[in-house]
């Protein structure tokens, strides 16, 4: 009787450990140890980074688009039509005198 108690409990021993020792293969690696890929956007030969925003200029129209993930692909998605723009008052303007070539002088 004492034989089959000790053969089963090695036997359940054994069992355990060929059982951990398979999940241990199995077992998921921390996040941080995965190397992220370096996902970016062009715009004119120019690096746009995830989530910047960027005019772009497709067939003659003008447009502004940020820099998003899709399916695992970076793509431009379209926010509004045309690009912002800033301008100068007059008297900002007539303070910066432009030479001939059309740049300050």
């Amino acid at each position: 009787m004492h034989r089959y108690l000790l053969l089963t409990l090695s036997l359940l021993l054994l069992w355990t450990w060929n059982v951990q020792a398979q999940e241990s293969k199995f077992r998921k690696r921390p996040r941080s140890l995965f190397k992220q890929p370096d996902c970016y956007c062009t715009n004119r030969g120019l690096r746009i980074e995830l989530g910047d925003f960027s005019c772009l200029y497709v067939d003659g129209t003008a447009y502004l688009a940020q820099c998003q993930m899709a399916l695992n692909n970076p793509m431009w998605r379209k926010i509004e039509d045309g690009c912002p723009t800033t301008q100068l008052d007059n008297k900002q303007h007539a303070s910066y005198p432009l030479n001939d070539a059309g740049g300050m002088e």
